[in-house]
């Protein structure tokens, strides 16, 4: 089941794991300084049509040659994990802050680029809190990721529902106009 709750949808994974009521009342001051700066740094466009946060491109290495689609190439360059070094709780607390975190760059970054470039295409930021990987000793990780929708390609993600392995919550830019 796809829940929704104003201008989130999210799998029944997230459901479970982030208390939606824990996702109001945030605010810029909620993000790490390095969020911060890459919000502050805006968005451009390249000569393919990709929509890129400034920052993830500047610190992206790979070639845009090696993606069949611009889709994703942007979910690579505009795909990172949620800073994390200084959350010291665990369990699903940690899944919690990490929740608030992405929610709030997520929604940040959107109204971003709604502000500097309001005639983009559709664009959807991706939040995903994942369980604990038996090689890493970090109990839940994070990361968001930034996609606009381009003629002919399939979305980033076609069926939330079916994502299984992951809790995700997605957010669209036309909620992020304020």
């Amino acid at each position: 089941m796809i829940g929704w709750k104003g201008d989130m949808r999210f799998n029944a994974r997230f459901a479970d794991l982030v208390d939606i009521g824990t996702l109001s009342g945030l605010s810029r001051d909620d993000l790490p300084e390095r969020l911060r700066r890459t919000v502050d740094d805006g968005w451009t466009c390249d000569e393919r049509g990709a929509w890129l946060l400034r920052d993830r491109l500047a610190t992206y290495h790979g070639s845009p040659d090696a993606f069949t689609d611009i889709t994703g190439y942007e979910a690579a360059v505009n795909g990172r994990a949620i800073p994390d070094l200084d959350v010291e709780v665990e369990g699903r607390s940690r899944a919690a802050v990490l929740a608030r975190r992405g929610f709030t760059f997520a929604r940040a970054a959107l109204h971003r680029l709604n502000a500097d470039h309001p005639n983009h295409p559709p664009a959807v930021a991706y939040v995903s809190i994942s369980d604990e990987d038996p090689a890493d000793e970090i109990p839940y990780e994070g990361d968001v990721t930034f996609v606009t929708a381009h003629d002919g390609e399939p979305p980033y993600v076609r069926d939330l529902e079916a994502v299984t392995a992951n809790a995700v919550l997605t957010i669209d830019s036309t909620e992020c106009l304020g």
